[in-house]
C-alpha cells in the first residue's frame, strides 16, 4: 500500500529530526510546506502528523480532508490557554537580538531529562540555527493569534501527551481529547518533545496504532 505521512512541524524543528523518527514507518514524509506540490489522491492512505504548534493546522487538515489516521502529539487548539501572550512577545524581543539563547532556552523547557535535552542539542541544534528568523518569528505570532475553533469529530486519532510537558501541560490538550471522544489517549511520563525524549515508547504507540 502506498502511503504519505504529513507532517506539521513544531515551532523551531527541522525537517532532519522528523525524517530520523518517521523513516521505518515505510510511508513517503511529506511536509506541509510542499503540500501545493502534492496530489494526495497519488496515495491509498494518508496519515497526518502533528506536534505542538503543528496540531493546530494538522487539526485542521485531518478535519477537512476526512484524515482517517492522525497522530497528534502535545496537541492544542489554542496555545494562550496555559501560556500568556506576553511570554511570547518577549520570546520574539529576544530571539531578535539572542537567536542562539533563546532557542537553547527554549529547547531546553522542552526536556525532563537534562541528558537528553543535551543529545538533542548536539544532533540538531546546528540545524535549528538555519531555520530562518521570519519562519521562527511567525510561529510565534501564531501562538498567540491562532486558535481552533471547537467542533466535535468521530474521527479516532491518536493524541500522546506528556506528564511532564512544560510547553503545553495536558490541562491545555484536554480540549482536544473532548473534541475527539474516539481518540486512543496515551500519557507518557515525559517533557514536551516526547518524539525523541521517549522514541521508543512513542513509536510504539505509532505503530500499535497504524497496524504495522
Amino acid at each position: 500500500m502506498k502511503k504519505a505521512i504529513v507532517v506539521f512541524k513544531g515551532w523551531g524543528s527541522t525537517n532532519s529530526f522528523y525524517r530520523d523518527f518517521l523513516e521505518g514507518l515505510d510511508a513517503e514524509i511529506i511536509f506541509s510546506e510542499d503540500l501545493y506540490q502534492r496530489n494526495l489522491d497519488d496515495f491509498q492512505e494518508v496519515i497526518a502528523f502533528g506536534w505542538s504548534m503543528g496540531t493546530l493546522d494538522c487539526i485542521r487538515f485531518l478535519r477537512d480532508k476526512k484524515i482517517e489516521k492522525s497522530i497528534l502529539i502535545a496537541p492544542t487548539l489554542d496555545f494562550t490557554k496555559t501560556t500568556r501572550a506576553l511570554i511570547i512577545k518577549k520570546m520574539i524581543k529576544r530571539l531578535k537580538v539572542e537567536k542562539d539563547g533563546c532557542l537553547r532556552d527554549f529547547i531546553e523547557l522542552n526536556f525532563s531529562s537534562s541528558s537528553k535535552f543535551e543529545d538533542y542539542l548536539g544532533e540538531y541544534f546546528e540545524d535549528i540555527l538555519k531555520i530562518p528568523d521570519e519562519d521562527l518569528v511567525n510561529g510565534l505570532n501564531k501562538l498567540i493569534e491562532d486558535e481552533v475553533v471547537r467542533e466535535k469529530s468521530y474521527q479516532n486519532p491518536l493524541i500522546i501527551l506528556g506528564t511532564k510537558d512544560r510547553v503545553i501541560p495536558e490541562e491545555n490538550s484536554k480540549d482536544v481529547i473532548e473534541d475527539f471522544p474516539n481518540a486512543v489517549v496515551y500519557s507518557i511520563n515525559g517533557g514536551h518533545n516526547l518524539i525523541y525524549e521517549e522514541r521508543e515508547k512513542v513509536y510504539l504507540y505509532i505503530k500499535r496504532y497504524l497496524g504495522s
